[in-house]
């Protein structure tokens, strides 16, 4: 297995506050999305910024923390679902921003808030087989920006974010353990841009408002979410996928030091924390004054996590991640 040797994060300046979300959708509203969310506050990219713009500079403090030498790194991948382009891989492009050598493999992950497993796991096989020796993985996402400015359910919850982080086959670090995923292709509609890829093209009725179900203004061309279906998902699905993973790697609850989640909503987790019989030492939240990062959202809850001391050699970790898809993701690491 490949060791997690350092992380770096980096958010944007920009913020969007409560306050200000009052004059868009009015006071008790907002209030009563944050009693069920715990977030306050959302850091957002502006001015033309982009995820890929975040994770460059995730990476450059990573290197230039850990004194690594770009030319070191032979494995970048960037896992995000809002790219600078749909062609070529921002991977690529992050290739020339960073300075890295010519053989270095560089290619794009297109998933989400189940992301972070995802990637480690793509990661630690080109490891463990010789085919890279070191790995720069950046999960970033500007969800803010695929957002409709009216859709009260998701403007409220999501801020953006980017994580980089550094990976070989020395021992030292966060030793990757195991890795569990799912999917339910059959909720894909549930968390959707319906025009945003081949399938369906931009006209002149796709940027129209739309009312969704749960009373949410958006248009075809924005993120929509069936949020009453993905908190079913997540209730049902993830602590049972937790379990068996656990059960997979013969390691109970008790001897996990942090059980980490993707940051969704804290009534969402607090809820698997109970199915899961987890005990409030060994829960951890990083959203209140961030929002939701989506793919950025479980790297920087370890990442955090990290920089806060609450991880110490001998720890055994316990992280998931849950999204659209509807797909799962959950990884175990132990520190070294």
């Amino acid at each position: 297995m490949a060791f997690i040797k350092a992380m770096a994060y980096c958010l944007p300046d920009g913020r969007l506050t409560n306050e200000e979300l009052f004059q868009r959708f009015g006071e008790k509203a907002v209030r009563s999305i944050t009693k069920m969310s715990g977030i306050n506050e959302r850091r957002i990219t502006s001015n033309g910024e982009t995820a890929a713009d975040l994770a460059t500079r995730a990476a450059q403090q990573l290197l230039a923390d850990q004194h690594c030498d770009p030319q070191s790194i032979d494995l970048l991948l960037f896992t995000s679902q809002t790219p600078d382009y749909q062609i070529p891989a921002t991977a690529c492009i992050m290739h020339e921003r960073l300075g890295l050598r010519q053989n270095c493999a560089c290619f794009d992950i297109n998933q989400g808030c189940s992301a972070f497993p995802y990637s480690l796991s793509v990661a630690n096989g080109l490891l463990e087989t010789g085919a890279a020796e070191r790995a720069l993985v950046l999960n970033a996402d500007a969800i803010s920006q695929v957002l409709y400015p009216k859709d009260r359910a998701l403007v409220t919850l999501h801020g953006d974010a980017a994580v980089a982080t550094l990976l070989d086959r020395t021992p030292g670090g966060g030793r990757l353990h195991g890795f569990h995923f799912g999917t339910d292709g059959t909720g894909w509609k549930h968390i959707v841009m319906p025009v945003s890829g081949a399938r369906a093209k931009r006209t002149a009725d796709t940027g129209k408002e739309i009312v969704t179900e749960t009373g949410s203004v958006t248009t075809a061309e924005h993120l929509q979410m069936n949020g009453p279906a993905v908190f079913h998902f997540t209730s049902t699905v993830v602590p049972d996928a937790i379990q068996f993973a656990l059960a997979k790697w013969k390691w109970t609850i008790g001897e996990c030091s942090l059980v980490l989640l993707h940051q969704a909503n804290k009534t969402m987790l607090d809820l698997i924390y109970r199915e899961l019989n987890v005990p409030p030492e060994k829960r951890f939240y990083f959203m209140q004054d961030i929002g939701n990062a989506a793919g950025a959202s479980s790297p920087m809850l370890l990442a955090e996590a990290l920089r806060q001391g609450k991880v110490k050699s001998g720890d055994k970790l316990v992280l998931s991640g849950f999204g659209n898809g509807l797909s799962w993701s959950v990884v175990g690491i132990e520190w070294c």
